[in-house]
């Protein structure tokens, strides 16, 4: 059994990383339409002017992402994979050290 732990730590951080990649990446795909298209549609003012366009973006932040509930979990698996991974490689390094 004692051989077989750290098989299991490396087997079940390699699961919750990728398992955490994997829930991120569905949590940035979109989702099936809510509407049909038509149901906000308001025809053009009589003032105003067909084919004019204009384009303003302002941020307040120069960082700001949405993340939604997937985003957070998926990096929290990842993140709890990654310290399995790193405290296994650790226990491996100091046993190799402990050796010599």
């Amino acid at each position: 059994m004692r051989r077989a732990a750290p098989r299991l730590v490396l087997a079940l951080g390699a699961v919750l990383c990728a398992l955490g990649v994997a829930l991120f990446r569905r949590a940035n795909r979109p989702g099936p339409p809510t509407d049909g298209g038509w149901a906000s549609y308001t025809p053009l003012p009589a003032d105003t002017a067909a084919f004019q366009s204009s384009l303003t973006l302002s941020f307040d932040d120069r960082w700001s992402v949405l993340w939604t509930a997937g985003h957070v979990a998926g990096a929290a698996l990842v993140v709890a994979g990654l310290l399995l991974l790193a405290g296994l490689s650790g226990w491996a390094l100091g046993r190799r050290r402990a050796r010599r």
